[in-house]
């Protein structure tokens, strides 16, 4: 049962549940135990906004449900976590939607490179009409229950400053294992190496790449700035977060049960959004303190880059939707004229 099918159920659900006595409700509600794997730290933002969200079902399930973490990819990276919560072997998950792109193209659509200004405009386009639609549609096997910020990504090196487009050329940069990202760093010059992030520390203090991209609380909790001492702060793509539900497990669940976690879902968005944004100011402060050498790229740098990457966006298009994209960037345009 696709997960639009999935939200339209639950709508005419709602009411009935309403309407029923707590007793009914809680009667409703069993003991059950899921499994949420990530692969960032627990210390991260990804792992407050897991904490939260487990705290979270509990409390509204009265401690009937649990939520069990599994930080630092332990139980696998992003595109095997995907794998197994369609197949119903894990539970629960959080990645950039961009990461599905293998099972849906369209998916694609928010790795284009400069597509947000500021995490104000991609906050009003995710939790509005375009962003729903994509929960909504999401490949088989999954249920989306909303967006957290994972933040700007950044890219960071070993070698040497990045003030200007030419002082990417040649790098070695790791990339996310999806076509338009790499595309996208190999036209700002640099050698694009697709990989799982799972490897990328080791791959970096060993010299098979000479940098990463990645938003700053992740640089500073995977402590990147032992072994890369400069970050440019190129604000190149916008991620959130998506909140993966296996549908497996999901078909499996009374309404009062998945009404638990999708409250849960809500209730953790903006505090996790606010702590996320907090510990990003925070990171940039410590990992200066601990050595690496943070550059801001200048306004007119920054748009050399993104006409640099203007044909990434023109090829991918058409694999993305053109009216997929129109609609997109009308909604941003829209935002940005309030």
């Amino acid at each position: 049962m696709k997960s639009s099918i999935k939200k339209s159920l639950l709508s005419l659900a709602l009411p009935v549940m309403m309407a029923c006595s707590p007793q009914v409700l809680a009667n409703d509600i069993q003991e059950r135990t899921f499994r949420f794997s990530f692969v960032q730290p627990i210390e991260s933002h990804m792992g407050y906004g897991a904490q939260k969200f487990a705290e979270l079902v509990k409390e509204k399930s009265d401690g009937k449900m649990t939520v069990r973490l599994f930080p630092n990819g332990t139980l696998g990276g992003d595109l095997q976590t995907v794998s197994s919560l369609q197949g119903g072997t894990l539970d629960i998950t959080t990645m950039p939607p961009g990461l599905l792109v293998g099972l849906d193209a369209k998916y694609s659509i928010f790795d284009l490179p400069f597509l947000f200004q500021d995490s104000t405009e991609a906050d009003a386009v995710l939790d509005g009409p375009v962003g729903n639609k994509y929960l909504e549609a999401l490949p088989t096997g999954l249920v989306g229950l909303g967006y957290w910020d994972h933040g700007f990504r950044n890219i960071s090196n070993s070698k040497h400053p990045v003030n200007k487009l030419e002082d990417l050329k040649g790098l070695k940069i790791r990339v996310l294992e999806t076509p338009l990202v790499l595309d996208s760093f190999s036209a700002l010059g640099t050698n694009a190496v697709p990989m799982a992030f799972t490897e990328l520390y080791t791959a970096m203090e060993t010299g098979a790449v000479d940098g990463q991209d990645n938003p700053v609380v992740a640089f500073e909790t995977n402590k990147f700035d032992e072994v890369q001492k400069h970050l440019a702060l190129t604000r190149h793509i916008y991620n959130p977060l998506i909140l993966l539900f296996s549908e497996r497990t999901w078909n499996k669940l009374s309404d009062a049960e998945r009404q638990v976690l999708m409250d849960a879902a809500r209730d953790s968005k903006d505090e996790q959004r606010r702590v996320s944004r907090e510990m990003e100011a925070k990171a940039l402060t410590t990992i200066q303190a601990n050595g690496t050498q943070v550059t801001s790229i200048s306004p007119d740098e920054i748009n050399r880059m993104r006409e640099a990457t203007q044909t990434i966006t023109d090829k991918y298009t058409p694999q993305i939707g053109s009216e997929a994209v129109t609609e997109i960037m009308t909604e941003i345009t829209k935002i940005r004229s309030k």
